[in-house]
């Protein structure tokens, strides 16, 4: 098999065969903002085409949003033959680049062999992707006194200052977010302080949730994600979002909600850095 990659023109039939696969979400998300032109700076290789089973979403080099998203990979396999191919052509995975690597769990054991050949792995986390449709999103109201404004300056400061995984980059990451219209919600309380906030990643998968501490236990976390989620789906017909195995209280808070673990669609999230260091797990 010899690695293909996506011309433009090529897309908007990949998005077609991608559309219905839900593992494949991210991907297809991402894929589609490329083509509406909300983000750039990504290209995509298959094992083959017009018909692919393995699919890598690269950095292109060219149009680089920001040096935070500049670092991620995107790999969706269940075949590990085909995978093989990509991983071992130099013009696809940057093995010698501290990268991000999202990848599918069926293909994760020979993509940590190729990373561990050439670097370090360092884990953030394993999450199912559970989705939602328009059908059967369960819509929360938002709690009396509270109120809906728009993501505004000190949500992106506190975004930027307290999100576990902001990196280099991430502050410029968020500011792009909101400046080519992806979908965000923010709450304040009836004296107008900063209560809740999400939006929706560039690769169109729900998060950034974050409830202010003084205001936790009130559902606007719950309502800030129906919200999200019912705003994302005014331009798809599904969403989705990643959640750790561990994290029992976001399971909740989105099963509540509708969201349903796609079967077969764990991804394993690590950091790789290209050369081993003393110290490093």
């Amino acid at each position: 098999m010899t690695p293909y990659k996506l011309s433009p023109e090529d897309w908007k039939d990949a998005a077609m065969m991608l559309r219905d696969r839900h593992r494949s979400i991210m991907v297809y998300g991402l894929l589609k903002k490329l083509m509406e032109g909300k983000w750039e700076g990504f290209e995509m290789w298959v094992d083959s085409w017009p018909e692919f089973k393995s699919i890598v979403m690269k950095p292109s080099g060219e149009k680089q949003m920001d040096p935070y998203t500049g670092k991620y990979y995107i790999v969706d396999s269940q075949d590990v033959a085909s995978m093989t191919s990509l991983l071992d052509d130099p013009r696809i995975i940057t093995w010698n680049d501290d990268i991000k690597l999202g990848v599918s769990d069926t293909v994760w054991p020979l993509v940590e062999q190729r990373a561990k050949d050439r670097g370090n792995i360092r884990w953030l986390a394993d999450t199912p992707i559970y989705t939602v449709s328009r059908d059967t999103l369960v819509d929360i109201k938002l709690p009396d006194g509270f109120q809906e404004v728009p993501f505004g300056s000190d949500a992106l400061s506190h975004v930027n200052e307290n999100w576990t995984f902001r990196e280099p980059g991430f502050d410029q990451f968020t500011h792009l977010l909101v400046e080519r219209g992806y979908p965000t919600v923010c709450f304040r309380d009836p004296t107008g302080a900063l209560a809740a906030y999400a939006a929706t990643h560039f690769h169109n998968l729900l998060g950034l949730l974050i409830v202010l501490p003084p205001f936790r236990g009130k559902k606007l976390g719950t309502a800030a994600m129906s919200l999200l989620a019912r705003k994302t789906l005014e331009e798809d017909d599904v969403v989705g979002v990643v959640l750790g195995d561990n994290n029992a209280v976001s399971i909740h808070l989105h099963t509540k909600l509708g969201f349903k673990p796609v079967p077969g669609s764990k991804i394993k999230w690590s950091l790789y850095t290209c050369s081993k260091r003393s110290g490093t797990p």
